[in-house]
């Protein structure tokens, strides 16, 4: 069982549980995926969740259960939380009602329903005492009767996603078993409750579906798309994280072209190098203070930074913000790839200025346990 250690301020009540299934991809598919993972895992841990990651869901949740958490949000590797803390908030809220299991949950017709494995959240306490039940995996031909769950005639979209959906009275013989199907079974014959995930839960979040090639390469598409849109248009005007550092005043900072945290912490005459790799951020920042030194580069792929750096300074704080764990970028590079350009980097400028202060918001190396993924 690995442990990602971050941060011991951890909010205990919720545990998020990361199942890697990238065994199960084609390899192209796997390598992709194993950094979009490593990305999202560096997310979670950043905003301070308790995460656990193993290769099997029910191992997880027993593990998660015993330590004491009330909730385990269950997700596996191709999923990822966008839109800032959207997704983490509306986890809190929906744990506020009561039910057993919420999740996708899928009419496969002629299969028993499916609890789809990209996400889903279960009430520990409940799942203790029902003596941790097994999660049930996928068994194509397994013919058997059961009660058929009353679902809605509403759908999310199609007509395999009910909006709401709980134990009914009818009984049916199905010819497959799907994901999640005993522990559904087991909450609709306890008439517990299960809810289907809602659009404050759906719109925070993506799957890229890596074990269908076909769906994986529909999907891609919007990896690329933000790549693109990071590296070309967005424009931060605005602080967009929180600089934990004390308060003292340097008389050279160098930062990314993103908001004007830095303000307090200026000497009076003091030099401001904005590094980018978007051109529009870089332009827009010179609008607002066209004083300051601009650099176009990119630090995952160039190391140009050092060029325009006065290394006589020697109070200079260099943020590195979380380039090196941008949501944008961490997608196409590995993790072992990002440590190196960041170790390389921080290197260069230790070896430049003896007494830089370097800081990071999320760095490549934000964890020392090294998940599943990286045992081979």
């Amino acid at each position: 069982m690995n442990v990602i250690e971050f941060n011991p301020d951890w909010t205990t009540e919720i545990a998020f549980c990361f199942v890697d299934n990238t065994r199960t991809y084609q390899s192209g598919i796997r390598e992709l995926m194993k950094n979009q993972a490593d990305g999202a895992l560096a997310n979670i841990c950043n905003k301070r969740w308790k995460v656990y990651q193993w290769i099997d869901e029910d191992t997880l949740l027993q593990h998660a259960c015993n330590q004491g958490h009330k909730w385990a949000v269950v997700f596996s590797t191709g999923t990822e939380f966008i839109n800032g803390s959207a997704f983490f908030d509306s986890v809190v809220n929906l744990t506020k009602q009561k039910f057993f299991i919420a999740g996708h949950v899928l009419d496969r017709k002629d299969a028993y329903y499916e609890l789809h494995h990209q996400c889903y959240i279960v009430n520990l306490q409940i799942y203790r005492m029902l003596n941790f039940p097994k999660v049930g995996q996928q068994e194509l031909g397994a013919q058997h009767t059961q009660d058929v769950p009353w679902r809605s005639h509403e759908n999310w979209h199609d007509d395999y996603t009910p909006k709401t959906i709980s134990g009914g009275d009818q009984v049916k013989q199905y010819n497959h078993k799907c994901h999640g199907w005993n522990i559904l079974k087991t909450a609709f014959e306890k008439d517990l409750p299960v809810l289907v995930f809602d659009e404050s839960i759906r719109n925070n979040k993506k799957h890229f579906y890596p074990e269908n090639p076909v769906d994986f390469y529909k999907h891609l598409g919007w990896a690329y798309h933000r790549l693109n849109y990071c590296q070309t248009t967005f424009v931060h005007t605005s602080n967009t994280e929180t600089v934990h550092l004390p308060v003292k005043q340097y008389k050279q900072i160098v930062t990314p072209a993103s908001g004007f945290w830095f303000a307090d912490f200026l000497a009076p005459d003091a030099r401001v190098v904005m590094y980018d790799y978007n051109q529009a951020s870089l332009d827009y920042w010179q609008t607002q203070h066209p004083e300051y030194t601009f650099v176009k580069c990119d630090l995952l792929a160039d190391d140009n930074l050092l060029d325009s750096i006065d290394i006589r300074i020697p109070d200079t704080l260099v943020n590195l913000s979380n380039i090196f764990n941008y949501e944008g970028t961490a997608f196409f590079y590995s993790l072992a790839y990002r440590k190196y350009k960041e170790k390389q980097l921080i290197d260069n400028l230790c070896n430049a200025i003896p007494t830089v202060e370097i800081y990071s918001s999320l760095s490549a190396n934000i964890t020392d346990t090294i998940p599943t993924w990286h045992y081979n």
